[in-house]
Order: structure tokens, then sequence, then C-alpha cells
């Protein structure tokens, strides 16, 4: 089951596409199948890639997400309203990080 706020889901949409087109073009390049040797440079590669676009997603929220200043009538204090992006309750933010670690370990693992 997928947890998200806001603009949170696109982490996963872009992380696959990323990954995916990655791979994608590999094997269009080597030639399907890929050769075991390259397997996993090609899986970090394509986790960096999809790090690229969650970071960059990050990026676009930052630039648009501005916040908002409302009055409460009761108090008269002034409240700074926020959206909030997240995956999991991890925000956007650090999902790029995550990615990239994951990458890492793919090719460790191999």
């Amino acid at each position: 089951m997928l947890i998200w706020r806001g603009y949170g889901i696109f982490v996963v949409i872009l992380a696959i596409a990323g990954y995916t087109a990655s791979i994608m073009a590999s094997e269009y390049i080597l030639g399907s199948p890929l050769p075991l040797a390259y397997r996993p440079a090609l899986q970090l590669t394509g986790m960096l890639v999809a790090a690229g676009l969650v970071y960059g997603l990050h990026v676009v929220i930052q630039r648009t997400n501005r916040p908002r200043i409302v009055i409460d009538k009761a108090t008269g204090q002034e409240l700074t309203l926020i959206e909030k992006h997240d995956l999991f309750f991890i925000p956007v933010r650090f999902w790029a990080y995550i990615i990239g670690v994951v990458g890492l370990f793919l090719i460790s693992v191999n």
C-alpha cells in the first residue's frame, strides 16, 4: 500500500520511469540481453537517473510551493501554511538520496 501526500506519488512514477528508460537505452545500445558484466553498472546508472529525476521534482516543488500566511480571526495571530509532499512519511527532498543509496546497494550485491 502506497502512502503519499501532495506530489509524493511522483517519486514512484519518476523512479520507475528513469530506471526503465535507462535500462532500455542500455539494451538498445549494447544489445539485448545485457551482458552480465555490465548489469551492475547499468543498474547503478538507472538508479542515478531515477534519483536525478526525483531531485528535479524536488527543485520544481520547492520553487512553486510558496508559503501562505493567514490570520486567525479569534487570536489575530499570523499562521504560515506550507504544503507537504512526501511518500511513506519521508519528504520528497530525501528520496533522491535514498534512491542513490539503493543504487549503490545494487552494485555491491552483484
